[in-house]
């Protein structure tokens, strides 16, 4: 019975149409009709994520419709189109936990919806031959983009694979693997090449930890990234790791000593002393109380309250004393900030 009924599913969807030439993607189904095809005809799914304004996925329109990539395309993948903006594609894309950094990207993935291989396209890779590296690699269950943990773990520690899988944790959203590949990454090559184009990229794109020698690097020597590169750019690239850590689950297990750091990092870049107050109050409170510095704790609270502070923000900042000490001062400003709640 399960096979006559997965042959009608394949006959059916069959008779959905597709593109005349190239690649033959699937026309109006939606997911679940293109991992009911792929179960019925056993092939692994190719999706293009893609924005209708994406003006270098429209570039690759023509592409995809060169004969050899509809060839090992359609031999070889049921083919869809997965539109970014859409909520079927922004809630399976939080779902399968992956992050897209540029359109267009193709995710593979088997009938079974496991992520086998990734691949980040851009104007630079707009031929029929990246197009067929791509399904190439996806194909290979050695050159898949999922290998890479098991490669990483038996010791592979070539320059550009860290980039690459570096990249890919990043987009895969495994925090742990990327801070450990891009940390070998910063050890095995010279610190000369700390400031170069590769690690400025690396430093936009996939280093997501403040304490990686390479970000520590640009913001002892901003002189130097400013000299090469756009100011604001270096500037919002710091700005992004610094809060990327401090807001990580890490964050709040900082140190004291850690959130001055953080503190003197920002203020090199040029925030003011309240905006970084404002940034940092979480993570510096919960350090102080977590240190027994009590008083500094409650000064951090304190700084937030004035006038115009509401009921809810008193509760609220009452219940964030409670959940971090039991010290008699503590539980005093939180019984008056309770008091101020009602």
């Amino acid at each position: 019975m399960k096979k006559i009924l997965m042959l009608a599913v394949s006959i059916l969807l069959s008779n959905l149409s597709f593109a005349q030439k190239g690649t033959a993607f699937l026309q109006g189904g939606n997911l679940k009709t293109v991992f009911d095809l792929a179960k019925a005809q056993n092939k692994p799914v190719h999706l293009e994520v893609y924005a209708p304004t994406c003006h270098v996925c429209n570039a690759f329109k023509p592409t995809f419709e060169n004969a050899q990539v509809g060839n090992i395309f359609n031999q070889n993948f049921v083919n869809y189109k997965l539109d970014i903006t859409s909520p079927e594609g922004s809630a399976f894309l939080n779902k399968q936990g992956i992050w897209i950094p540029s359109t267009p990207t193709l995710l593979f993935f088997d009938k079974d919806v496991k992520l086998q291989h990734i691949t980040v396209l851009g104007e630079n890779y707009n031929t029929p031959q990246a197009l067929i590296e791509a399904a190439t690699k996806a194909i290979d269950p050695k050159q898949r983009t999922s290998n890479y943990k098991t490669s990483y773990r038996s010791g592979n520690r070539d320059a550009n694979f860290l980039i690459e899988y570096g990249f890919m944790a990043r987009i895969m959203r495994d925090t742990v693997d990327n801070i450990n590949v891009m940390n070998n990454y910063a050890k095995i090559i010279p610190s000369a090449q700390y400031s170069n184009n590769t690690s400025f990229l690396l430093l936009q794109k996939v280093i997501m930890d403040d304490d990686n020698d390479i970000f520590e690097y640009m913001i002892n020597h901003l002189g130097e990234f400013n000299a090469k590169y756009d100011k604001t750019l270096v500037k919002q690239t710091a700005e992004n790791i610094i809060m990327y850590s401090l807001y990580s689950s890490r964050g709040m297990r900082y140190s004291v000593a850690k959130i001055n750091q953080v503190r003197a990092n920002l203020a090199k870049l040029g925030v003011d002393k309240k905006s970084i107050n404002g940034r940092v109050w979480r993570e510096e409170s919960t350090a102080y109380f977590r240190e027994g510095q009590v008083p500094k704790a409650l000064a951090v609270l304190d700084s937030l309250v004035d006038a115009k502070t509401d009921k809810k923000s008193y509760k609220f900042l009452s219940d964030w004393i409670k959940a971090r000490s039991a010290d008699k001062a503590a539980l005093a400003k939180a019984a008056l900030w309770d008091a101020k709640s009602k």
